[in-house]
C-alpha cells in the first residue's frame, strides 16, 4: 500500500539527501592501508603543516599544506568546492587536493563562461554555477535611509525591506535585537549616487581585468596539469632544429 508524501516531507528529502553508507569486513583494511573511501570532509593534519607527520601515509587526516596569504582570499575555506581538474580527470593532487573530489552539484565551482560574457551557451544544462551579477552589487545606502534621487537608475541595488513602527514612531523597546522591522539610521557624510551609465565603463575595466586574472590563472593551471613546466622549451628547441633540417634537405635538391 502506498503512503502519502508530503510536499515538505520531498522537498526535504530532496534537498538534504545523503548517500547511503556502505560498509564492508574489509574497508577498515582499504581506509589504513591505501587512504580509499575516507570522508572528504575529513579535518587537515595540523601536524602534517608545522613539517612532519609521524603517521605519514597511514594518516587518517588530511595531509594538505595551507599558505595562509591563500586560505585568507579564499572564500567559503576548504572543501568548500568540487576540483575542477577533478571534474576533466586532470587533478595530479589526489588526496593532497584542496578541492572536493567528488560530483557534488551545490559545490561546484563558478561558470567562468557566465562571469565572462553574462550568458552560457549550455543554459539551465550547465553543471557549473551561474550567480546573477545584480547579487555582486551593494546596497544603496540613500535607499536604505527611505529615498533614493536616482531610482531604478542607480548603480546599486535597491532592496526593499519593512520598517519598524516603534522605531518610526521614535522609540523601539527592542532596540538592535528587533524583529518588527529595520531601523534606518541617518547618514550625513554619503557619497553622491551614482547611475549606471557613469559607472558602465569602470565596471568594464575591472571586468576585463577580472577576465585576464582568470585566463592568466587557467592558463598556469593547464601548463602544471600537462607538466608544460619541465619539458616545454626541450620539446621546442627540438621541433626548431627538425624544421630547420628539413629546409636544408629541400635546398640540396
Amino acid at each position: 500500500m502506498a503512503t502519502a508524501t508530503s510536499p515538505q516531507a520531498a522537498a526535504s528529502a530532496i534537498l538534504n539527501h545523503t548517500s547511503p553508507t556502505y560498509t564492508f569486513a574489509f574497508t577498515p583494511f582499504l581506509q589504513q592501508t591505501y587512504q580509499v573511501s575516507l570522508p572528504a570532509d575529513r579535518p587537515i593534519c595540523r601536524a602534517f603543516n608545522t613539517g612532519t607527520c609521524p603517521n605519514g601515509t597511514r594518516c587518517p587526516e588530511r595531509h594538505v599544506l595551507i599558505n595562509p596569504s591563500e586560505s585568507t582570499q579564499r572564500q567559503g575555506g576548504l572543501n568548500s568546492l568540487v576540483c575542477k581538474h577533478w571534474l576533466r580527470g586532470l587533478c595530479k593532487k589526489g588526496e593532497h587536493c584542496e578541492f572536493l573530489h567528488e560530483y557534488n552539484l551545490r559545490k561546484m565551482p563558478e561558470c567562468n563562461f557566465f562571469m565572462r560574457n553574462g550568458y552560457c551557451s549550455n543554459g539551465d544544462e550547465c553543471l557549473y554555477l551561474h550567480i546573477d551579477p545584480l547579487s555582486r552589487l551593494p546596497p544603496c545606502p540613500h535607499y536604505d535611509m527611505g529615498f533614493c534621487p536616482l531610482g531604478p537608475r542607480c548603480a546599486k541595488k535597491h532592496v526593499r525591506r519593512k520598517l519598524c513602527v516603534y522605531y518610526l514612531a521614535g522609540f523601539c523597546p527592542d532596540g538592535p535585537e528587533c524583529k518588527a522591522g529595520a531601523h534606518p539610521k541617518w547618514q550625513t557624510n554619503l557619497d553622491r549616487p551614482r547611475a549606471r551609465s557613469e559607472v558602465k565603463e569602470e565596471e568594464d575595466a575591472e571586468r576585463e581585468a577580472r577576465i585576464e586574472a582568470a585566463m592568466g590563472r587557467e592558463e598556469e593551471e593547464r601548463r602544471e596539469d600537462w607538466g608544460g613546466g619541465r619539458g616545454g622549451g626541450q620539446h621546442r628547441g627540438r621541433g626548431g632544429r627538425w624544421r630547420g633540417g628539413r629546409g636544408r634537405f629541400r635546398g640540396k635538391h
